[in-house]
Parts: structure tokens; C-alpha cells; sequence
């Protein structure tokens, strides 16, 4: 075997070993992330897009009731009219018994979008929080969202000693 033979084959199977070697090792699979960007050309102080968008069925979001760290749903449609996109964003309530999901996005014209709000309650009481949406980046362009909650703890008392009492058709039966 010549030199230069011998070295195309110790070349090959070095080659061939670190393709190995990495084949071997646990190899990290990539990382996909959607990462969200909204810009617009206006400049400060002039005013974008005016949003023309409607929420349906209604402002006032109410809960069906909830028990302590328990999760209940409601779902609202966001309606673009207008053949212009437009941005929204909540502003989410601190102690995230209301939480919006997405927080933030943006409606094609003449599109709609699906914002669901969860209502998690810590304690047993009545809740009430105004989400703002805000539209196209402006304080001016502001809807309002009331959600309304009421978390519950159930009671239950039984009288006359623990004992249930049947209709008359069973007369004199009881049960404790």
C-alpha cells in the first residue's frame, strides 16, 4: 500500500469516527421561538390609524363561579372593520386573578381575533377588574373590559340533628 493510499484510508476512517462521536453524543434539538415585532411610521405625538373594531357580545365579561384556585374561561371576539391592521394589548391586572391570552396581537382587516380571559381567585369573595385593550399603540384608541368574578367556598348544614326526612308516601322512614 502506498503512502498516499494509506493516508486517503486513515484520513476516511478519522473523518469517519469524529462523524461517529458526534452521532454518539446527545445532540440538543433547535429551539423554535415566534418573537413578536409591531412598528409603525408615525411619529410621536401624530396620529395612527384610528382602530375601528368591535367586541362582541359585549364589555362586560361574567365569570360562571369559581372555587379557590380553580380556573373558569370566557372567550370575547375582537372585530376588525376597517381594512387596516390593528394592534391591541391588555394591560393585565397585577395580582393575575384576570389573566387575557394573547395579551397582545394584531387583527388583519376585516379579520377578527379570539381573546380568552381566565379568572383564578385566591380567596373567597367577589371580584371586579376593568381590563384595558389598548388599539395601534395610542392611549387615546382605550376600550374598557369589566370582568366580574365571585369565588365561592361550599357550605353545607344539615338540621334537625343530621336527619333527612322523605315525602309522606314513606312515613315515619328517616336516615342519619
Amino acid at each position: 500500500m502506498s503512502s498516499k493510499t494509506a493516508g486517503k484510508t486513515l484520513l476516511g476512517s478519522l473523518k469517519k469516527t469524529k462523524f461517529e462521536e458526534a452521532f454518539n453524543d446527545e445532540i440538543d434539538p433547535p429551539t423554535c421561538l415566534n418573537v413578536r415585532f409591531v412598528g409603525h411610521s408615525f411619529p410621536p405625538g401624530s396620529q395612527p390609524f384610528i382602530p375601528m373594531v368591535k367586541i362582541s357580545p359585549s364589555n362586560k365579561i361574567t365569570f360562571p363561579p369559581a372555587g379557590i384556585n380553580e380556573s373558569v374561561y370566557q372567550t370575547v371576539q375582537i372585530v376588525n372593520t376597517s381594512d387596516t391592521p390593528a394592534y391591541f394589548k391588555i394591560l393585565q391586572d397585577s395580582t393575575k386573578t384576570f389573566r387575557a391570552f394573547p395579551p397582545m396581537g394584531l387583527i388583519n382587516g376585516k379579520s377578527f381575533a379570539l381573546l380568552c380571559f381566565e379568572f383564578q381567585p385566591k380567596q373567597t369573595r367577589f371580584y371586579n377588574f376593568t381590563a384595558q385593550c389598548i388599539f395601534n399603540h395610542s392611549s387615546s384608541n382605550i376600550q374598557s373590559l369589566h370582568l366580574v368574578g365571585h369565588c365561592y367556598t361550599p357550605q353545607l348544614t344539615i338540621g334537625n340533628d343530621a336527619k333527612l326526612f322523605y315525602p309522606p308516601t314513606y312515613t315515619g322512614v328517616s336516615s342519619k
